[in-house]
């Protein structure tokens, strides 16, 4: 009866077994399982961390703790996927859900180093590229920013590297170094450079002493050409200074700008755009570095140009502010077709 029970219990452990797995493959099964959630979770993080890079939004608030009302875009998105996903919120409401500030900047930098690793590659069919750096102030940090100009295929692609912190210094040598160093990090120093753009400084365009000569030292293939951003800009700048037309049209967009830089003169423009069903935009002051600013304001006088003549009217008519002579002068002029025809002319360049 013993040996009889023994055998049942064996035959039914036998068929569980055959049924269900060995205990190894139950627990190898539980453990396959819990990797596979563990990696579509942090696969999720990912994707969350690029979308925010891709659109180009900050990642933390000031305020990252559960009672506040806002943790900053990356756990709100988290909080909002938790709400319509139930896999994720198991693992989201863990006290370890990797996502604190720490855990954000790696997967930062990683998704960095994957999309520059990819660049790599894409040069190294070619064996030769450009760079393209300028200045950028952060601060009291000086960055410079690093780019790189090649081909795919038949299509020339322009990709950026990334920031070099070079507030120790900014003197040829140390800026070439740095941009050695830089590419060595990218394992890009094996490949030739052909090409090298920067704006006019005399640091970095100096054709003695410059970053473009130390360069040149190392690669003599590498063609200087003077960033025509840079270039194109002081033209344009120093034309709507000297022509005697343009420099109307800007003199009195500026005054326009001052003027209604005003909170109560402001508001009565906006609620004149509103009333008249235009598109309310803003004129902003002008800026020596920037021509996309006055093509900007161009654009905005010439849309909003009934509103602000409408305006500047019901100012002078009422005569409630001193500075009616200043809307007098900005009227007069704006009245004139040859100041309209003028602004339509260089928008439209």
């Amino acid at each position: 009866m013993e040996k009889r029970a023994i055998s049942k219990a064996n035959l039914k452990h036998i068929q569980l077994t055959k049924s269900s797995g060995s205990i190894h493959e139950q627990l190898s099964s539980s453990h396959k399982l819990i990797v596979e959630k563990n990696r579509k979770y942090i696969k999720t993080l990912i994707e969350i961390t690029l979308f925010l890079g891709n659109q180009g939004l900050a990642f933390r608030g000031h305020d990252e703790s559960k009672l506040s009302s806002n943790k900053g875009n990356f756990k709100e998105t988290c909080d909002l996927l938790a709400k319509n996903c139930p896999e994720f919120e198991e693992k989201y409401s863990n006290t370890t859900n990797f996502t604190s500030h720490l855990i954000q900047d790696e997967l930062v930098n990683l998704s960095a180093a994957s999309i520059r690793s990819k660049i790599t590659e894409e040069i190294k069919c070619n064996k030769v590229f450009g760079i393209m750096i300028d200045e950028a102030r952060c601060f009291k940090e000086e960055q410079m920013s690093v780019c790189v100009r090649y081909t795919v295929g038949l299509n020339v692609v322009e990709r950026f590297l990334g920031f070099v912190d070079v507030s120790e210094n900014q003197n040829a040598e140390l800026l070439c170094a740095k941009i050695f160093e830089f590419l060595t990090e990218n394992q890009l120093d094996k490949y030739h450079i052909v090409a090298q753009s920067y704006d006019g400084a005399s640091v970095m365009s100096g054709k003695f002493n410059g970053v473009q000569s130390k360069v040149k030292n190392k690669f003599p293939y590498a063609i200087y050409t003077h960033c025509m951003a840079h270039r194109m800009n002081p033209v344009v700048i120093d034309m709507c200074k000297i022509v005697k037309e343009t420099r109307t049209v800007f003199n009195t967009i500026e005054s326009l700008y001052k003027h209604f830089s005003h909170p109560t003169k402001n508001k009565t423009l906006v609620t004149m755009q509103r009333k008249l069903g235009v598109k309310i935009s803003k004129i902003n002051s002008l800026s020596d570095t920037r021509w996309n600013c006055r093509w900007k304001n161009c654009e905005s006088v010439i849309n909003n140009y009934e509103a602000i003549i409408v305006v500047l009217q019901e100012e002078i008519d009422n005569q409630l502010d001193r500075n009616v002579n200043e809307a007098i002068g900005i009227l007069s002029i704006m009245q004139k077709g040859s100041f309209v025809i003028r602004v339509n002319v260089v928008f439209l360049q």
